[in-house]
């Protein structure tokens, strides 16, 4: 079997999230301060990630170690295993550096009949070949 990372899965991009992302700039803040608190839906790439498409955000120095770089893994696929169901996962998005966690999108979430905001036990691996 491929290696599997067992992480905590987490949301973003649901409505909740790019409202709290908003409320934070409406006070000025910079985007730094407010995804500490939200999400903008605006993957590392500039997709949307508050769509149907089910899709994720990885740590970067996952995606480096398997494709070089941040840029490498764009849209390269990861599959999700929550609770015995397997999700397939577009990457369109980054995690801070260091954090053992996937976050996914309201898509995602659907998928695995999870409502946000969600924090459950999950394992992913690279579907696509380097």
């Amino acid at each position: 079997m491929k290696h599997q990372h067992h992480v905590t899965a987490t949301s973003f991009a649901d409505p909740a999230d790019i409202a709290a992302f908003k409320k934070c700039k409406a006070q000025g803040k910079s985007d730094q301060e407010c995804f500490k608190i939200g999400d903008n839906g605006i993957g590392c790439f500039g997709d949307d990630t508050t769509t149907d498409e089910p899709c994720c955000a990885l740590p970067p120095e996952h995606m480096e170690s398997r494709w070089g770089s941040v840029k490498g893994a764009k849209h390269k696929k990861v599959l999700v295993t929550i609770n015995e169901i397997e999700i397939e996962c577009v990457v369109k998005d980054r995690l801070p550096r260091g954090v053992q966690k996937i976050d996914l999108n309201p898509g995602a979430c659907a998928k695995f009949g999870l409502t946000p905001p969600v924090k459950i036990k999950a394992a992913w691996r690279w579907v696509d070949k380097p």
